[in-house]
């Protein structure tokens, strides 16, 4: 991992770790439910693929993107539609349905977080960031 990736990490993990708020809501740590789709998700992803493809580990992506899904409903509590879960990650519509619940305490755990960073984290500068400066390379030129 470079530097930028390092920082990205930082950021996730500091996140993430102030969402444990939803794990001491009820029976349901909805915070785990949600790094347990985002890591079965990722392994899928993965399935027969060599490590050496991917800078960040698998935990570190489940965290990403359940980090990246809440902030993305918290900006946006309407993204997605029933109709949607046939084609976008589960985890996503379960985290706009812990947010559409339980939106003040999100708002107060990440009262000190940047929010549209969050949701703008991008997968590909997490696991392969020659790969996504080529990109960002090309989207501007």
């Amino acid at each position: 991992m470079n530097k930028q990736q390092k920082e990205i990490k930082k950021r996730i993990d500091q996140a993430y770790s102030k969402l444990s708020t939803l794990n001491n809501i009820n029976w349901t740590p909805y915070r785990n439910e949600l790094f347990d789709m985002n890591k079965k998700d990722e392994k899928r992803h993965r399935f027969n693929r060599p490590a050496s493809d991917f800078e960040a580990s698998i935990n570190d992506c489940a965290k990403m993107f359940t980090v990246k899904n809440i902030a993305e409903s918290l900006l946006n509590v309407e993204k997605w539609e029933v109709k949607d879960l046939i084609r976008v990650r589960k985890s996503a519509l379960y985290s706009q349905s812990v947010v559409e619940n339980y939106k003040d305490r999100i708002v107060e755990a990440l009262k000190d977080e940047d929010l549209k960073y969050l949701s703008n984290l991008d997968y590909i500068a997490l696991i392969n960031f020659e790969s996504y400066e080529e990109q960002e390379k090309r989207r501007v030129a």
